[in-house]
């Protein structure tokens, strides 16, 4: 197993980490964890040398404010496991955050749902622009410092769904030592994007890239014409192979998270991460990724070329928007809380359906997008709900 330093905590975490929100579940019901088929996939990885664990408190779950069963599987897990072999993550629940006394509620039962006395990373969750006021309002710095005093989380961190603009105001905000956030060859521009993330990365931090394979679409969605680009380079790997393989190859990327729910994935997965060091990937294989990712962006209805140059005076994310569109037209199934609208745009206050055709953005278009005849078309397909 390879690992690398986790920036600032100094601590060697493995570069392959184990997501919990996609375990395998009983007759397809997310909430119903098959804990005998989980175990044994958490088992088998933690024997070959994955010692970071990742969960949260909706996972598995059928609601966003209720607990879900990821948690408590875990805290069973690490009890046939051991404790002390893995670093365990979990993240405050933001959006239930009604008081400054909910946050310690929350973590307190996430410590008992874990049965442990400390989590090792602890996150502020999935931050979105309204969310994130309300709890610095409500006082989330004095919450981080009192928790990381009394030994219930060792290190603070966050995870983020928001614009570049904030991300900077978050990374700011408090003495970080992790963030976490998507990193795909997909979406090298989608909400902060590279340049961010290796902005923050360059102050220290150690970074959890998440949705590598983007929630499964670059596994087992991808176009012909793409998986022949891959098949021509004469390499024996699969889809979901390359996209890990290019995000493991940045040498910003402290560990990659991979949601796994079989033993295929978990053995794929263990063989990948061996042989992903940073910077290991030949021009060819990079030419290869860079060749499907503009096969992938051409398929979108709006010839965006997501540059950022374009801006709204009623808070529409121009790029995120259209990004958002054209991957829904990309792929044939988008999964929940990966390029999901309502989750990632209308709760953060820039959805299209904002817009009010001003116009003010057209000239900003290198493009020439007709942005104010585009938006309200990104807001019809999804008050259909995609359809």
């Amino acid at each position: 197993m390879q690992y690398r330093t986790f920036g600032k905590t100094n601590e060697k975490v493995s570069a392959l980490g184990f997501g919990t929100m996609r375990l395998p579940v009983v007759g397809g019901d997310n909430s119903k964890v098959d804990e005998s088929a989980a175990l044994r996939l958490l088992q088998h990885a933690v024997d070959n040398g994955l010692n970071y664990i990742d969960t949260s408190w909706p996972y598995h779950g059928n609601s966003l404010t209720e607990g879900g069963a990821s948690e408590p599987f875990v805290g069973r897990a690490l009890k046939a496991i051991g404790r002390d072999k893995v670093f365990v993550a979990t993240k405050l629940p933001i959006w239930v955050v009604e008081s400054r006394a909910d946050m310690d509620v929350y973590l307190d039962k996430q410590l008992e749902r874990l049965q442990t006395d400390y989590v090792d990373f602890y996150l502020v969750h999935n931050i979105m622009e309204p969310t994130w006021r309300n709890v610095v309002s409500l006082g989330l710095r004095d919450f981080l410092d009192k928790a990381l005093e009394s030994g219930k989380i060792r290190y603070a961190g966050f995870s983020f769904h928001d614009t570049p603009q904030l991300f900077q105001e978050v990374s700011n905000f408090y003495d970080w030592s992790f963030f976490q956030h998507a990193c795909n060859y997909f979406d090298t521009k989608f909400q902060a994007g590279l340049a961010g993330i290796d902005e923050v990365c360059g102050r220290g931090l150690g970074f959890v890239a998440m949705e590598a394979v983007l929630g499964g679409m670059l596994a087992d969605q991808l176009p012909q014409e793409a998986l022949d680009v891959f098949a021509a380079t004469g390499i024996d790997r699969s889809p979901a192979g390359w996209a890990l393989r290019w995000a493991w190859n940045r040498p910003q990327t402290s560990l990659v998270l991979s949601g796994m729910s079989t033993m295929a994935q978990v053995e794929e997965n263990l063989r990948l991460v061996d042989e992903a060091l940073p910077g290991s990937l030949t021009p060819k294989e990079l030419e290869a990724i860079e060749t499907v990712r503009a096969i992938l962006k051409s398929k979108g209805p709006v010839p965006c070329v997501e540059c950022g140059k374009c801006s709204c005076p009623k808070g529409v994310d121009i790029q995120q928007n259209f990004t958002i569109y054209n991957s829904n037209h990309t792929f044939r199934n988008v999964p929940l809380g990966c390029h999901q609208y309502p989750l990632m745009l209308t709760a953060a206050g820039h959805g299209a359906e904002l817009c009010d055709g001003c116009g003010e953005c057209e000239p900003m278009c290198p493009e020439g997008i007709a942005i104010a005849k585009e938006m309200p078309k990104v807001a019809a397909y999804f008050a259909d709900d995609g359809k």
